[in-house]
């Protein structure tokens, strides 16, 4: 009787052992990916530019009407 008591205790030890290893938070996404990273920033670099040149252009609009 005693054999199969022993079996389970083994079992269930193992059981909790492996299951204390397992990441309690995983990583909610995966990392991003280099293209996506620099796409990102040409689209914020593209919109600065767009900024600076409505800046530009507002500026130099009382110039031309002078």
């Amino acid at each position: 009787m005693r054999p199969p008591i022993a079996l389970l205790a083994a079992l269930l030890g193992l059981a909790l052992t492996l299951s204390g290893c397992q990441p309690s938070h995983p990583p909610p996404t995966p990392l991003p990916t280099k293209e996506k990273t620099i796409d990102k920033v040409k689209a914020d670099i593209d919109r600065a530019m767009q900024q600076a040149q409505s800046i530009r252009d507002a500026e130099d609009q009382p110039k031309k009407g002078d």
